[in-house]
């Protein structure tokens, strides 16, 4: 029996109605790094959830909105992504019917990434498993014990290596302007976004949201802070002109979070060698030992007017920067690859300078972020599929815009390589490791029983919201080559958010996603088992932030989060309701008190829903 959730059932007659949502990223969206446009596979998606969260709901005598918001809609939301991206094994949902060709502009096709495929035979107990994308079982849209127990998780240990706020207390025009970097990412243009009520402009994404959305609001364990390019002040502070996050305002916002979750937050703190080097390894020994972790954009700077050209990690200033850091005790490089930015060269989005530095420096831990996903794009584009959903989405003369998706590496087969270079999105991170005798784990290729001798991590910040929804054989070739090529025990847990709300629906969709059997085969690519999912969403990254000296990070989630916090969120489930996130963001007074005091205010609810009350 799916239970009523109180957020709803409070809701007075005058209050405004909220709308009915999938629990699960599905549309436009943007990190403000890359553009993926709305797709018809997306559409058909909605439409097909939305049709049959009305049936199930009418049937449980529950309102369409609390089953969408339950374990029981986000399990029915992923199943109907496996029947449409054709990995249910050739089989539908009990009960669901096959995917609307016509809906779809005919995409009822051959199966595969192009379309619904197989999704019209016989009912079946599982959706998914042997043929890859979600383990969801029939009764988990029905019954909210199977659907947890699809869902899994629940108490594993997760660090975000890619988190992101503002901080318009201690910076208002940063955080304005921040903003407007992200500005587009909006509740009208992409109505899955998971936003307070009544929270506008820059504090949409500031401290206070950070708590709501990720350390209370998902599973996230720790979150590290991650900024964002600038120039550095003449003096090795602030900014020698305008930065939306400068490592100061960045520290400032770690502080006051780490004094109300202590040991949930890691910090980073922008390095750019290209920004008037001797400036950069002045502000690293001044700084080495108050943040965790060094990020750094090898793009970032078009060469024109006041901006430096970007630099390679093994060249020039490079090596200085990653020198000073090995020698300072902070050997972590957190580095911006693919996604190529405004104002940023997409020459230097190449990662073919990570193997050359990862040999050039083994005491040096290179975090890739995004894995190179989309790097060889010009900026503005997408390897967004848009072409005929018939057509198959590994061919980019199909599509008018949607070149280079990911697909297998192949180092041996010229016909696979022109669909998919070797040279373009993670394959050409993977070249790059190959290319200097890095094999899994950072075992040498000629030597794989060896000792690990180079440190780089692939992170999937950004990647997983676009590859989880209608792109299924794409994420299986992505998790694929990184299990294959980089290895278990080298890949990191990320989710650019809060620029994507919530990480809760990428968290969910992660620990129940599967590599189909036949990729296993046919690419070699090891699967994705409880025990792996556990190492890439929090023990790698773990492992990796315990060389910096005074860090201690092990276990699981209770380990780090205070009991005082667990009872306050298992309170909020209780009044509020589990994903009440999802529902813009009810998020409501922090403790019982805050509640009992609201209750007492006329209109209590529509203050809620207004963004007036407490938090």
């Amino acid at each position: 029996m799916i239970k009523r959730l109180p957020w709803l059932r409070n809701l007075k007659k005058t209050d405004p109605d909220p709308p009915a949502r999938l629990p699960i990223a599905c549309g436009s969206m943007t990190n403000g790094e890359g553009w993926w446009p709305d797709t018809k596979r997306k559409k058909l998606i909605r439409k097909l959830v939305f049709e049959k969260a009305e049936e199930i709901s009418r049937r449980e005598g529950v309102d369409r909105r609390e089953f969408l918001a339950s374990a029981c809609g986000m399990a029915t939301t992923l199943a109907v992504i496996n029947a449409v991206n054709g990995c249910a094994g050739g089989k539908r949902p009990a009960g669901m019917a096959a995917p609307d060709s016509a809906s779809m502009g005919g995409a009822g096709g051959s199966g595969g990434a192009g379309g619904a495929g197989g999704a019209g035979g016989s009912p079946s107990r599982t959706t998914s498993g042997d043929a890859g994308g979600y383990a969801i079982c029939d009764e988990a849209m029905r019954d909210p014990e199977a659907a947890a127990q699809c869902l899994g998780g629940g108490g594993e240990l997760i660090i975000d290596m890619q988190s992101h706020f503002a901080t318009p207390e201690t910076n208002r025009i940063g955080a304005l302007g921040l903003d407007a970097f992200v500005g587009q990412i909006t509740e009208a243009r992409f109505p899955w976004l998971q936003r307070t009520p009544g929270v506008m402009g820059a504090s949409r994404f500031d401290r206070n949201e950070y708590i709501n959305q990720i350390l209370m609001g998902s599973d996230t364990t720790i979150g590290v802070l991650s900024g964002i390019s600038y120039q550095l002040g003449s003096d090795g502070t602030r900014t020698n002109g305008f930065a939306a996050l400068s490592n100061e305002d960045l520290k400032g916002g770690a502080d006051y979070l780490e004094s109300l979750y202590p040991g949930r937050i890691l910090t980073h703190a922008m390095v750019m060698p290209n920004d008037r080097i001797e400036v950069q390894l002045a502000m690293m020994e001044r700084t080495a030992g108050t943040y965790t972790n060094w990020k750094t954009y090898p793009p970032w700077g078009s060469g024109s007017g006041s901006l430096p050209e970007g630099y390679w990690l093994h060249q020039d200033v490079g090596p200085m920067m990653i020198q000073k850091g090995i020698d300072l005790g902070a050997p972590i490089f957190c580095v911006h690859k693919g996604f190529p930015l405004n104002n940023f060269s997409p020459t230097y989005t190449d990662p073919m300078d990570v193997g050359p530095a990862a040999r050039m420096f083994p005491g040096a831990y290179f975090v890739i972020y995004h894995s190179g996903f989309e790097h060889g794009l010009a900026t503005g584009q997408s390897s967004e599929p848009m072409g005929t959903p018939n057509a198959m989405v590994c061919d980019p003369l199909q599509l008018p815009f949607g070149n280079w998706p990911e697909g297998p590496y192949d180092e041996d087969d010229p016909d696979v390589q022109a669909l998919y270079p070797l040279d373009r999105g993670v394959n050409s991170l993977i070249k790059s490791l190959r290319d200097n005798n890095i094999g899994p784990n950072g075992r040498d290729l000629d030597d794989p029983c060896g000792p690990v001798r180079t440190h780089v991590y692939a992170e999937c910040g950004g990647v997983w919201p676009n590859l989880m929804t209608n792109r299924h054989e794409e994420a299986m070739h992505y998790w694929g080559k990184l299990l294959k090529h980089v290895g278990e025990d080298h890949i990191v847990w990320g989710t650019d958010c809060l620029w994507f709300g919530s990480p809760q629906p990428l968290i969910e969709a992660f620990r129940c996603f599967q590599i189909s059997e036949e990729f296993q085969e046919k690419y070699g690519y090891p699967a994705l088992t409880p025990t792996v999912k556990e190492k890439i969403l929090g023990q790698n990254a773990a492992r990796l932030q315990n060389i910096r000296e005074g860090i201690h990070i092990e276990g699981c989630h209770a380990d780090h989060v205070s009991a005082a916090q667990l009872h306050l969120r298992k309170e909020l489930d209780e009044e509020f309701g589990p994903r009440r996130d999802m529902i813009r963001q009810v998020w409501g007074p922090r403790s019982r008190r805050e509640f009992l005091a609201l209750q007492d205010q006329e209109n209590h609810e529509k203050a809620l829903w207004s963004g007036n009350a407490p938090g």
